[in-house]
């Protein structure tokens, strides 16, 4: 017989089964907190290269409003962030 330890693998981390009462309750603070957020840095970034609000994009023969579309990702990439800290598990880890 060896002197060396016997290998285990690592154990999972035990789960408890109480539901988070407060989970739903995050997971809307995190879209609303994402969407004002996104929505404020977008304008923001707007303001600071000069670039008016109003401004369209002609997309085909359709002119779209810039700010949005623009701002949509934007808000996702704050949701990532919000999602991550407040712990509301809605993106996979």
């Amino acid at each position: 017989m060896s002197d060396k330890p016997e290998v285990t693998s690592a154990t999972t981390p035990q789960t408890t089964d109480t539901p988070d009462v407060a989970l739903n309750a995050r997971r809307l603070l995190a879209w609303v907190l994402a969407a004002i957020t996104g929505g404020a840095l977008t304008v923001v970034t707007f303001l600071a290269t000069n670039i008016p609000l109003d401004s369209t994009l002609l997309i085909s023969f359709v002119e779209v409003p810039f700010l949005p579309l623009a701002g949509l990702p934007m808000v996702l990439l704050c949701f990532i962030w919000i999602d991550y800290f407040l712990g509301t598990r809605i993106l996979p880890d």
